[in-house]
């Protein structure tokens, strides 16, 4: 119920910042109003404060406080209103269209709730690797913030993964937009899983120059290139090559397997 709670909360929060730029418009609009009010000598007698407030009073359709017989008045008590309606309505039909129809606008929907994350995952690539560890990181903790980096649409569904802080990216992760929008520069970690080396080291130069600090995973195929790097990445940056894992922990069982059949003979 509370991570229910908090999940609307924070879809809330990302929706009304949204509307940052349509508020910024309107507060502009009233302050012109105001300093046109003052250039023709509307309300001689009163502050700028005050020229401020009957503004907004026009551009609620409410009755000014203070009568002006100014042609720059009468127009400003038509003209407010529309700007008002424009500016603050336009904002307000595009958030609720967004937010009522996320499902069909998942790709708008997922870009902007990944502006608001902190300290999550970026894993770029949902090939057979990405998808395991994925699954993992879901596995362990269902809540875990990850954006899903592919240029694959609709390969959450494909995956059937369901998680309340998990988003997808349809994109190149090496285009520097497409890291910009997985909002790398405030990630933890970034995982770069696809099957081409040269994709994921490219990809990994273009965080680093994003976000320094993140802990970066790369995935080479070629386990000599994966330790010839190694001998020159930065503390935060991990080269590993699945292979050599993978053979390290089977020749590790079958070492174990050995010695228990030694044991038993």
């Amino acid at each position: 119920m509370m991570q229910t709670a908090a999940r609307a909360l924070r879809e809330f929060w990302v929706v009304v910042s949204s509307l940052w730029l349509n508020f910024a418009l309107f507060g502009l609009a009233l302050v012109a109003a105001a300093a046109l009010m003052g250039a023709f000598g509307c309300y001689p007698e009163a502050s700028f404060h005050e020229r401020l407030a009957s503004a907004l009073y026009m551009a609620r359709l409410e009755s000014l406080p203070t009568p002006s017989s100014s042609c720059v008045v009468s127009v400003l008590i038509f003209v407010m209103p529309l700007l008002t309606l424009l500016i603050l309505g336009e904002g307000a039909l595009r958030v609720a269209s967004l937010y009522l129809g996320r499902k069909h606008h998942r790709e708008e929907w997922d870009r902007l709730m990944v502006r608001s994350l902190s300290g999550h995952t970026v894993l770029c690539g949902a090939g057979e690797l990405g998808r395991a560890v994925l699954a993992e990181l879901l596995r362990r903790d269902p809540n875990v913030a990850v954006a899903v980096v592919d240029n694959h649409p609709g390969v959450l569904d494909e995956l059937s993964a369901r998680g309340p802080n998990l988003h997808h990216i349809h994109g190149d992760m090496v285009l520097r937009d497409t890291l910009v929008a997985a909002n790398v520069s405030a990630a933890a970690t970034v995982v770069l899983t696809s099957g081409n080396d040269a994709h994921n080291l490219e990809a990994a130069f273009k965080v680093l120059q994003l976000n320094p600090q993140a802990h970066i995973w790369v995935r080479l195929k070629h386990s000599g290139l994966s330790a010839m790097m190694g001998e020159f990445s930065r503390s935060n940056v991990h080269f590993f090559c699945p292979y050599l894992s993978a053979a390290e922990a089977l020749a590790e069982a079958l070492v174990e397997d050995g010695r228990a059949s030694g044991a038993g003979g």
